[in-house]
């Protein structure tokens, strides 16, 4: 696949992440208001929900095309890689959301 069809897949896959992202992250933030009483944590929580979405969609369509680039096995790379940078990196999008939202220090 040519480069321009490879940044076609990830904007594809990044607007369908959005859209994923946006329902689960209203869902989220109205069941944890529901849950908390606090609309803050539950802002933080669904627009974490949202980023994490986006990265998520967008790591596993970006990072095959990247790994066979660089001559790496995409199958055999991407899924314990995409996993496991999802996986941090969205530790850190959901404190660095909550600490904004919540201004904590």
């Amino acid at each position: 696949m040519n480069d321009l069809g490879a940044v076609r897949v990830v904007l594809r896959e990044a607007v369908a992440g959005a859209l994923l992202g946006a329902i689960l992250g209203i869902v989220a933030t109205l069941w944890g208001y529901w849950l908390q009483g606090n609309l803050s944590v539950a802002i933080a929580v669904g627009v974490s929900l949202l980023a994490i979405a986006v990265l998520a969609s967008v790591a596993g369509s970006a990072l095959p095309f990247l790994f066979r680039q660089i001559g790496f096995d995409p199958a055999l790379m991407s899924a314990p890689f995409i996993t496991t940078a999802v996986d941090v990196l969205g530790v850190l999008i959901y404190f660095s959301v909550a600490k904004s939202i919540l201004g904590l220090q």
